[in-house]
């Protein structure tokens, strides 16, 4: 199967690329009803899915299928795809569909923050405030101007955050500065 979240960045373009490779089962599922989806072809023992949207349908694939038989494919279909750029897959639909399609699996690590798993990287502080004041103004100035006026609010009301880091038992607190 391959769960395709209809409110990506490019979701239409997703869509077309599966479709291309004749592959896959396509299943449109909005991201409220995706894990559960998700935890249910898991249960009903499908061992390789895959995933097409952003960064966040991944990050609740990856919570979905971790510490499962169950290899998941990805195929970057959101609007920054961090997580594509940062395992090497590619942008292009129709290679990453191809790619999806025929590769074998390799491990990927993950960490948790309180309850829930992460790929790659996970935001506090200062770059969730951006980010939450630039979501807040995009849809009145844009993308550009919104960008540089969350940066300028975000650097006069800069966060201090305590992080309690756990590694293999090991723990160390750090405080962001000013």
């Amino acid at each position: 199967p391959a769960f395709v979240n209809p409110e990506s960045g490019n979701f239409e373009g997703a869509r077309a690329a599966l479709e291309q490779t004749g592959s896959f089962i396509i299943q449109e599922v909005p991201p409220d009803q995706l894990s559960a989806r998700i935890e249910k072809a898991v249960s009903d023992g499908v061992k390789r899915l895959l995933i097409a949207g952003g960064d966040g349908s991944i990050r609740t694939a990856v919570e979905a299928v971790a510490r499962k038989d169950v290899e998941l494919g990805v195929l970057p279909s959101g609007t920054l795809n961090h997580f594509a750029k940062d395992h090497g897959l590619p942008l292009d639909l129709n290679e990453a569909a191809t790619l999806a399609a025929s590769a074998s699996a390799a491990p990927t690590d993950v960490g948790r923050v309180g309850e829930h798993l992460f790929h790659g990287t996970s935001s506090i502080g200062a770059y969730v405030v951006f980010m939450r004041t630039r979501d807040k103004l995009e849809p009145t100035f844009g993308y550009k101007i919104s960008s540089f006026l969350a940066g300028i609010w975000t650097f006069f009301r800069m966060p201090v955050i305590a992080v309690e880091l756990d590694i293999e038992g090991t723990k160390k607190i750090y405080r962001t500065t000013h």
